[in-house]
């Protein structure tokens, strides 16, 4: 049977709790670049793609969601590369600033993507972690490549069940979009979090630029993705490695009903629910995330071991 768990956090002076996080935030995302994570790049198809590099042990990949990059996985990878081997690399279409040349970005084409990748790397087993839409690409890649992957983590994995108005990709394709502005940036934030962070002026800049630049590609991109969510859900049910999902109580983008569906479709998996958090919990909520991450890692690694142990009875 799966597991579900609510994480409730002691509440405490919200100012006091803004400042300390964000200090502590900006602390580690400054201590990650000077740390052993170094920057890369690779050639596949005639493309050069760059990723992000750290640690030694067994591997963990990060994938980010719509509209993220690798960057944003900086400061919580920091934490792992004593025990592990991180990467986070920026995919195709969903990091806006590079898509694949003459391909549509279905799921199966990122997975396929994903093993070049990760070919180029030497890596034939690893764990996954995947936030919002980058969780359907590891779900599809952990399904057809079940003998790479030893573990999935989905964060906040985006709903493809509800065609509400907040949960449609048209939707979110505009709220992203509209972020293009001081005052979109200010609601776009309050979607994404609980209570937003402090961010400065300059991160709000280049995201401008960015999105302004390759506001076309992008476009498309979403609306390639827009036709795959009935199949989505599909892969989940054929992950046989164990499962993790995380979820924030106040998720537009994942609500409860969608956190539940996922209880269903993948009752052997473990199901957090992170109370007072919004849609970006690695980033809202990095130290909860790590504690519920690296438990789940011990136990996956126990339950390795018993099977090795049993094999040799």
């Amino acid at each position: 049977m799966g597991r579900w768990r609510s994480l409730s956090i002691c509440r405490v002076n919200p100012e006091v709790v803004l400042k300390n996080s964000d200090y502590k935030n900006l602390s580690r995302y400054v201590s990650s670049y000077l740390g052993s994570l170094k920057s890369h790049s690779v050639e596949i198809n005639d493309q050069e793609w760059n990723y992000l590099d750290g640690g030694q042990g067994e591997t963990i990949l990060f994938l980010h969601g719509l509209a993220g990059s690798k960057v944003l996985w900086r400061s919580l990878m920091q934490s792992y590369i004593n025990d592990y081997r991180v990467i986070a690399v920026d995919i195709p279409g969903l990091f806006v600033e590079q898509r694949f040349i003459g391909r549509k970005h279905t799921y199966r084409e990122l997975a396929n993507w994903l093993e070049l990748f990760l070919e180029h790397l030497q890596i034939d087993k690893l764990h996954i972690v995947g936030h919002s839409s980058g969780s359907c690409v590891s779900s599809c890649f952990a399904s057809t490549r079940p003998s790479m992957v030893e573990s999935v983590t989905l964060l906040n994995h985006h709903d493809v069940l509800s065609d509400d108005a907040v949960g449609h990709p048209s939707t979110v394709l505009n709220t992203v979009l509209d972020a293009t502005n001081e005052e979109g940036w200010e609601d776009f934030q309050k979607k994404l979090f609980y209570s937003p962070p402090a961010m400065p002026k300059f991160v709000q800049r280049y995201r401008l630029r960015s999105m302004l630049k390759h506001k076309e590609g992008f476009v498309q991109v979403v609306q390639d993705l827009a036709e795959l969510r009935p199949m989505a859900m599909s892969y989940l049910r054929k992950i046989k490695c164990p499962v993790l999902t995380v979820n924030g109580s106040h998720d537009i983008f994942s609500p409860l009903e969608f956190h539940r569906s996922l209880k269903s479709q993948i009752p052997w998996g473990e199901h957090v629910l992170i109370e007072r958090c919004g849609h970006a919990s690695f980033l809202e909520k990095p130290d909860d995330i790590l504690a519920i991450h690296k438990s789940f890692l011990d136990s996956v690694k126990e339950g390795a071991e018993s099977l090795e142990y049993g094999a040799g009875i």
